[in-house]
C-alpha cells in the first residue's frame, strides 16, 4: 500500500517539476514523457487494486477511476503526442479536479480506520479549484497556467505521499486490533466454559 502511495507521488512530482521547469511550451518530447508518467501511475495503481482484490483482507479496495483515466491519458499522450501540445493545459487541468474528487472519496472511503479531519480535505479541494480555473479562465501567456499546473501537482505529490503514510499507520493498527479479535472470543468461550464447569461442582 505504502509503495503505490510512494510511487504515484513520484510520478506526480516528476510531472510538475517537468511543468514548471518548461512552462513557455510544450514540445512533443515533453508530452511523451509527461504521458509516460501518466502510464505507470496508472498502471502502479490498477496493479494495487487487484493485489488488494487477491489478498481478501476484509477490505474492499476501491475501483481505481483515477488510475484508470491516467493509464488511458497516459498512453493516449504516448501514442499521438502532437495532438495533444495545443489542448495539454486543458486535459490536465480535468484530470486535476479528478485527482482532486479521487482523493475526497478516499478519504470518506477510508474514515472508519483513518477518521480525516478537516485540513485533509484543503488540499484536493485546493486541486479541485486550480483545475477548474484552468479550464474556465485560459490565460493569454502559456507559461501562466502550466506554472500553476506544475505547482498544483507538486503539492499533489507531497500530499499522496503523507496521505499514503497515514493511510498505511491507521491500517496497520487497524488489521492489528482486527487480528487479536479471535483470541479475545477464544478467551471469552473459555471463560464461560469454566464459569459453567464450577457451577455443575
Amino acid at each position: 500500500m505504502l509503495t503505490r502511495f510512494i510511487l504515484r507521488a513520484l510520478c506526480a512530482l516528476l510531472v510538475g517539476i517537468l511543468l514548471v521547469s518548461n512552462p513557455t511550451e510544450m514540445t512533443v518530447l515533453l508530452v511523451q514523457i509527461i504521458g509516460g508518467l501518466f502510464a505507470l501511475s496508472g498502471a502502479i495503481t490498477f496493479i494495487g487494486y487487484f493485489t488488494e482484490k487477491a489478498r481478501r483482507s476484509g477490505f474492499r479496495p476501491m475501483f481505481p477511476v483515477v488510475g484508470a483515466g491516467c493509464l488511458a491519458f497516459g498512453v493516449c499522450l504516448l501514442v499521438w503526442p502532437a495532438m495533444f501540445v495545443n489542448i495539454l493545459m486543458y486535459v490536465l487541468g480535468v484530470l486535476l479536479c479528478l485527482i482532486g474528487i479521487g482523493q475526497i472519496i478516499a478519504l470518506v472511503k477510508n474514515r472508519y480506520f483513518a477518521p480525516p479531519g478537516w485540513q485533509l480535505f484543503l488540499l484536493p479541494v485546493l486541486l479541485i479549484a486550480a483545475g477548474v480555473f484552468i479550464v474556465v479562465r485560459p490565460l493569454e501567456a502559456a507559461s501562466v497556467p502550466f506554472l500553476i499546473l506544475g505547482v498544483s501537482y507538486i503539492l499533489y505529490g507531497a500530499g499522496e505521499f503523507l496521505l499514503g503514510i497515514r493511510f498505511w499507520r491507521c491500517r496497520r493498527r487497524f488489521e492489528a486490533e482486527l487480528s487479536t479479535l479471535p483470541d479475545i472470543a477464544e478467551a471469552e468461550a473459555i471463560d464461560i466454559t469454566e464459569s459453567e464447569n464450577f457451577n455443575e461442582i
